[in-house]
């Protein structure tokens, strides 16, 4: 049942959705007086032909501000090693969010150290959609650190795929198209 201002929906959806793992991500850009970025769950992969991201950022936030400015950005797979970050990045002021996170430029934009995987991307496009801001981002540079445990997010909830069973480096399955491993 939804009241007049929608929250019973609202909390309902929230509820429904935490129930779907996600990688946690960092969302960086270069800015006029440094970095800037905000911790990050709603990005995939949107294509192989051209490689491209689709990464949704809240649009009144300072990161997709600087990102449209500057039609660039990092997505930074955190670790499971860096799990203090998804809060700092999520809840600390900006000045703040960069504070002894050892980092490096890549192809102009922030990269975290330590990350299970990054990706650059230019802004191909962005759309406004109600609160938020979607941007396109083709890529540019991607690595991967397969040694590295990547950090999800499921119930409300830090996680790794080892604690679910799934041996680091992940299951391989047989293709269906080609009956070799995926």
């Amino acid at each position: 049942m939804t009241d007049t201002t929608g929250t019973a929906e609202a909390d309902a959806f929230r509820a429904t959705m935490a129930h779907m793992p996600t990688c946690v991500t960092v969302v960086t850009a270069s800015a006029r007086h440094g970095p800037v970025g905000c911790t990050a769950s709603a990005v995939l992969s949107l294509s192989l032909h051209p490689p491209g991201l689709l990464v949704s950022l809240a649009a009144a936030g300072r990161t997709a501000r600087e990102i449209r400015r500057v039609g660039a950005f990092a997505v930074n797979l955190l670790s499971w090693e860096q799990r203090d970050l998804t809060r700092r990045f999520a809840e600390e002021p900006p000045c703040r969010r960069f504070t002894g996170v050892p980092w490096a430029i890549q192809d102009g934009q922030p990269v975290l150290a330590g990350v299970a995987a990054s990706v650059v991307c230019a802004v191909d496009s962005c759309y406004d959609v109600w609160d938020h801001t979607l941007l396109v981002g083709r890529v540019v540079h991607s690595v991967h650190h397969p040694d590295r445990t990547p950090l999800l997010y499921h119930r409300r909830a830090h996680d790794r795929p080892a604690a679910q069973g799934v041996p680091p480096g992940g299951l391989s399955y047989p293709s269906r198209l080609t009956g070799r491993s995926a």
